[in-house]
């Protein structure tokens, strides 16, 4: 019996001891904010800073972030401890400057904790390359992206509005009511567009996903957008126990999918190469910068040192980043920007009469490039879209190497030391009243020419020279849509749209609960 008894106690001795050796681990960073004197909250054992709540979706995310952000007004960082990770928080705008421009020697890179996809070929993109090897590809890329190149494409994007424009009113005409309106959500129908825009810009497909419902492209990609509860467990697992994870073979995104992408785009340039196939669209673009660097390579006045070669999987990765930037990102925007038209009807009646003068001045032919990069407050609100809901929530930057940031007059901002993660939370700094007056208000005109010089922090698209390289395409997109939709309808609210978005939008996804309803008037 005694035997027994004392197995018992070792065993619970034993458990004892796991249990402390978790605790000290779960513990072993929550220091570092008290040491360097930052503001934070005191943390829990192993989920830090983060709320169970927001965790299981049960709480506005968005309204927590901006409510976290207030609470240290005056604080130029603050500290949240992500799990065991601490994150500075930056709010202070000219520490922001410093960070992501002046002194962006020291903060090149993102921070490297996408540990799940460095054994993949998403490694190669842009977003997830460090130091030498992201400047190389910066430069290999940038030329792709010149307005001379998006006026290149921009056909390609009128046709798919085009196509969801024509789509609505075949629906209005079905309808057997005499009130010649439409209510559609309006997630659905912008990952659509989006879908379409992604597969002939960046992957050379023509694919009209309102009318192939279930085309494979639009399932696939889907599918590759969502964020399931296990794929949020298992992104707090890598950053637990990369190792582990990583020992396992567990991996965050579903490879298969990708699979798909990569077998398009190589059967895509071998077809091209083939056939001496030119189309104006990203795939094009990439292979002329792939025969550049070759050309590079081959020149022998320049230093082939100091060039990488661009290979076919890195072209195949941009291709994927320019997926998962224009498949979630720019239909969200939309679903955002257009909610915002139907709550504020007097915007969207000066932007039909600015959209209704151009069209008259094209007297029947088609809307180019330039005139639609020349309409003012098309440009205002599509900003002040963007101000109020960010593409990003957040960009970090990551530093390299110890530096003391100073302002203007010498006072020192922070000292950042190696390692540290600093996150910039672009979705509660254009909340900000320090930033923007009555920043809950959608106002246009914030962006008027006579305001334009007034200081604030704007960043829908990052900061300094590692800013979004796409965002020229990104506004052209949004602006090709939008401008056909106010042209040929009234976007008014209907019976499930959202009056509170702040309050609907809960949990992981940036989408309110019942999704993004919107009714369609004619304007025929």
């Amino acid at each position: 019996m005694y035997d027994i008894m004392d197995q018992w106690m070792i065993v619970l001795a034993l458990f004892i001891v796991l249990i402390l050796l978790l605790y000290k681990w779960s513990v072993a960073k929550y220091d570092v904010f008290s040491e360097r004197g930052v503001a934070h909250e005191k943390p829990w054992p192993l989920i830090g800073n983060i709320p169970i709540k927001a965790m299981l979706g049960r709480i506005p995310v968005l309204k927590h972030m901006i409510e976290l952000n207030l609470k240290y007004s005056g604080s130029p960082v603050y500290g949240i401890y992500a799990l065991r990770d601490p994150m500075f928080f930056v709010r202070d705008p000219e520490l922001i400057k410093l960070i992501g421009i002046k002194e962006f020697d020291h903060f090149v890179n993102h921070n490297s904790m996408h540990n799940n996809m460095q054994e993949s070929i998403l490694s190669k993109s842009l977003i997830s390359l460090r130091d030498g090897r992201w400047r190389e590809m910066r430069n290999i890329l940038t030329p792709a992206f010149t307005g001379s190149k998006m006026r290149i494409m921009y056909e390609l994007i009128q046709s798919c509005s085009t196509e969801g424009v024509i789509h609505i009113g075949e629906l209005l005409q079905q309808q057997l009511s005499e009130e010649n309106t439409i209510d559609l959500e309006m997630k659905d129908y912008f990952t659509r567009f989006a879908n379409d825009v992604i597969a002939t810009v960046a992957f050379g497909l023509s694919i009209n996903s309102f009318r192939r419902k279930d085309n494979e492209f639009f399932r696939i990609g889907q599918s590759l957008s969502k964020i399931s509860a296990w794929s949020v467990v298992k992104a707090m697992l890598y950053a637990l126990f990369p190792r582990l994870m990583k020992l396992l073979r567990i991996q965050v995104m579903d490879m298969k999918n990708i699979d798909y992408f990569s077998s398009l785009v190589n059967v895509t340039m071998r077809y091209r190469q083939e056939h001496k196939v030119i189309r104006p669209d990203m795939i094009h673009l990439l292979m002329e910068a792939k025969q550049q660097r070759l050309n590079d390579l081959k020149d022998q006045s320049k230093d082939a040192h100091y060039y990488s070669e661009f290979t076919n999987d890195d072209l195949l990765a941009q291709c994927l980043l320019f997926f998962f930037a224009g498949f979630e990102i720019i239909s969200s925007s939309l679903c955002f920007l257009t909610h915002e038209l139907c709550l504020n009807p007097e915007v969207q009646d000066n932007l039909y009469k600015e959209i209704l003068s151009v069209h008259q001045e094209l007297n029947g032919k088609p809307l180019t490039y330039d005139k639609l990069t020349k309409m003012k407050y098309l440009d205002m609100v599509v900003l002040e879209g963007l101000r109020k809901w960010p593409p990003a929530i957040s960009t970090d930057r990551e530093c390299s190497k110890d530096i003391d940031l100073y302002d203007e007059n010498g006072q020192k901002l922070f000292s950042a030391r190696k390692g540290d993660v600093l996150q910039i939370p672009i979705f509660s700094l254009h909340h900000d009243p320090d930033n923007y007056e009555d920043p809950e208000t959608f106002n246009p005109e914030r962006f008027a020419d006579d305001h334009k010089d007034e200081s604030r922090v704007f960043l829908p698209f990052g900061v300094g020279p590692r800013n979004c390289i796409g965002n020229r395409l990104a506004l052209m997109e949004i602006k090709s849509i939008v401008y056909q939709l106010v042209l040929n309808f009234k976007l008014k609210p209907a019976e499930k749209t959202s009056r509170n978005l702040l309050d609907d939008i809960r949990g992981h996804g940036l989408k309110p609960k019942n999704g993004f309803w919107l009714k369609f008037e004619s304007r025929q």
